[in-house]
């Protein structure tokens, strides 16, 4: 990624943590690197596609986060108990970094959806290979476990709704293997 793509992506995702997404103009994001509206042109087409690049990126970091720590685990159900606690206090990191989303959530929703669509196919896929190495779907059909994974994945994914649009935390640490004790309880 070059220096003035990078730099237009940085100064953005700060300004729309200052201001918000809406308050926030093309102009702003030129004159915050010191170039004028036309020359975000280049690199991007519009607020929309800078924001949709943002999400993209965050989603990639949030994954590789993600699948680094489910690797420290030596067995599937520790895996996945690392999965889960690991996904909700990355969210509520996340949510509490966006807090600008929580006023315009629901319209910023399905650039944030389109834009997670590989991450999000990688962690059911992630998921469901987990699942097909657990003893109790040995001989399962695979489409039976991906199904699993991916309500798993959606379950957890649901929580992000009420911590980008209220300050709550909905799980604190201690309660955090509670939680993951009764998601997983059903699947394993």
């Amino acid at each position: 990624m070059s220096t003035s793509k990078h730099s237009i992506l940085s100064k953005s995702r700060e300004l729309f943590e200052q201001h918000g997404y809406g308050k926030t103009t093309l102009t702003d994001i030129a004159k915050s690197i010191g170039k004028v509206k036309s020359a975000l042109y280049y690199y991007f087409s519009g607020k929309e596609e800078i924001f949709a690049q943002i999400v993209r990126d965050e989603a990639e970091q949030f994954w590789n986060s993600l699948a680094a720590e489910i690797e420290t685990a030596d067995t599937v159900e520790d895996k996945l108990h690392l999965y889960v606690e690991t996904r909700v206090e990355l969210m509520q990191k996340i949510a509490k970094r966006y807090h600008f989303l929580k006023k315009e959530f629901f319209e910023l929703m399905p650039i944030v959806e389109e834009n997670r669509k590989e991450t999000d196919r990688l962690e059911k896929d992630t998921i469901t290979v987990l699942l097909m190495d657990y003893p109790k779907y040995e001989g399962t059909d695979e489409s039976t476990v991906r199904f699993k994974a991916e309500m798993l994945v959606n379950t957890i994914k649901g929580l992000e709704v009420q911590m980008y649009v209220t300050d709550q935390v909905l799980i604190d640490q201690k309660s955090l293997p509670i939680f993951s004790d009764v998601l997983l309880n059903g699947i394993l």
